[in-house]
């Protein structure tokens, strides 16, 4: 099926069937074998092509499992986080921090991070009265106003991260400056001492942390630029940081949300664009002389809160699950989706209705563990898989598995084999698990042809695999997301 073109051709042809007259002189065997020679036509041409959604190629796809070396990494179990933009306390009473539905949606997707940062961070002062005039950023147009959240509506925050089972990361303001230009951290510390008091179990974006806190910084942008700007500030930074963070954190989105269109998000130059910018960053890192693991600490389809019906729509699902793959297949440690809610790149939309997204990053959580697995190919563009250890609570019957993941962007169904894999049970079966949508912008997301949906009483609903004997050809549809899990596949990498 295209996504792009409606053909509405002959649509019609048969309306007025009744009203046509037939006129012949030509003579009956002559009419015979002109309808014998297409007919046949016909057949010749369905058996060179009997369905053109299918790969006319007929090419088998080939995957490599590493079986026997050691895992490629281990990331964070809180890989797959999130954040909330910091923008959203200007209006907290709004924000559905006390929604029970809310919070049952978040808990689908711990154990994980949540952030609450942004552009607006260093724009709030904690539980202090300040005058301020109205400030609009000429950039993008985001307020930038300066604003106050005061106690009450922190322990809301943190209440709702211990409800939802996360871990909170707070960004700390560093604009407020003294006269000299150094940062006034007066404010940071009054924060920090009134979580230290509530026993709050909290992380920290710069600013001063505590002992048993993670400390992680320094929020890079524009890594991948021409000028490098980016990976110069890392760099600068790492070389005058005294072992003070813990991990290095930078921000990473691939579009422009004001310019971006249907065909970038499917778009192959597009995602080759995340591979460089990780490459740039870890030579800024190891040029510093220090060796520190990387945070995408921030990070989305498109910037300046995501591309309306496009960056919260299913076709945005490719380029989301594709960052989650390389950026564990890379050894990233942890990568923080913006955002959970607020603007056109959320998870749940305003209506606390899950988005394609959402299902997604559940699945991942499903079926995906923090055991990296080496999956090699001579093909890594249009198909784009990655291989992991099953968490075992996944298994079935106590029965070990692996997880092959990835995106088809091709428009028609392939046809994917994974060599290597050695099979230790008898009754070895492969679950596929096909993510598809009948139209690309669509909110609605189906597996295995079924829409997903939350049960009435906010439950999730069964995952119903296709199952495959583990010798069969693996048939991926059209422009889907897939998660393979090969029941009785043993790898002793993930067993140690």
């Amino acid at each position: 099926m295209s996504y792009f073109i409606t053909n509405d051709c002959g649509k019609n042809q048969y309306e007025k069937v009744g009203e046509i007259r037939t006129q012949s002189t030509l003579h009956p065997a002559f009419i015979g074998l002109i309808f014998l020679s297409f007919c046949m036509i016909f057949i010749i041409l369905s058996l060179w092509n009997i369905d053109n959604t299918i790969n006319p190629k007929n090419n088998t796809y080939v995957f490599y499992l590493k079986s026997k070396h050691s895992l490629l990494h281990t990331v964070s179990n809180k890989f797959l986080s999130f954040g909330l933009d910091t923008s959203l306390l200007r209006d907290i009473k709004n924000l559905p921090i006390k929604n029970n539905k809310f919070i049952n949606l978040a808990q689908y997707l711990a154990p994980a991070y949540i952030r609450i940062g942004g552009t607006s961070a260093d724009c709030l002062y904690f539980n202090q009265t300040i005058i301020s005039e109205k400030a609009i950023n000429p950039v993008d147009g985001q307020d930038i106003t300066n604003f106050t959240i005061n106690e009450k509506d922190f322990e809301n925050l943190y209440n709702f991260s211990i409800k939802s089972k996360l871990r909170m990361i707070f960004d700390l303001n560093v604009l407020i400056r003294n006269i000299n230009g150094s940062w006034n951290d007066i404010n940071a510390k009054n924060i920090i001492s009134f979580a230290k008091n509530k026993n709050m179990k909290i992380d920290w974006q710069l600013g001063n942390g505590y002992s048993e806190s993670l400390l992680v910084g320094p929020e890079v942008n524009h890594v991948g630029d021409i000028n490098r700007i980016g990976e110069h500030y890392a760099k600068t930074f790492l070389e005058n940081d005294k072992n003070s963070i813990n991990y290095v954190t930078w921000h990473q989105y691939y579009l422009n949300g004001k310019e971006a269109q249907l065909i970038d998000f499917i778009n192959i130059s597009i995602f080759n664009y995340l591979p460089k910018q990780i490459k740039s960053m870890q030579e800024a890192i190891q040029s510093s002389g220090k060796i520190i693991p990387m945070w995408l600490s921030e990070t989305s389809t498109a910037y300046g809160g995501g591309a309306p019906e496009l960056s919260n729509r299913f076709v945005a699902g490719f380029l989301w699950l594709d960052k989650l793959g390389y950026s564990a297949s890379a050894g990233l440690n942890t990568v923080i989706r913006q955002s959970l809610f607020g603007g056109n790149y959320a998870m749940i939309g305003p209506d606390l209705i899950p988005n394609p997204d959402w299902w997604v990053s559940v699945i991942y959580k499903q079926f995906v563990s923090e055991k990296v697995l080496k999956l090699s190919s001579t093909s890594f563009d249009y198909l784009r898989l990655y291989a992991h250890c099953t968490p075992e609570k996944s298994w079935i019957n106590k029965i070990v598995a692996i997880t092959i993941y990835g995106i088809n962007l091709y428009k028609y169904s392939i046809n994917v084999t994974i060599q290597g894999i050695p099979i230790s049970h008898k009754n070895s079966k492969v679950f596929l698990y096909a993510l598809t949508s009948n139209n690309l912008q669509s909110r609605d997301i189906k597996i295995n042809g079924e829409v997903l949906k939350l049960q009435s009483n906010g439950s999730l609903p069964l995952f119903q695999p296709i199952i495959l004997e583990s010798t069969q050809l693996i048939t991926l549809p059209s422009y889907s997301m897939i998660f393979i899990v090969i029941h009785g596949a043993y790898v002793p990498a993930c067993h140690t």
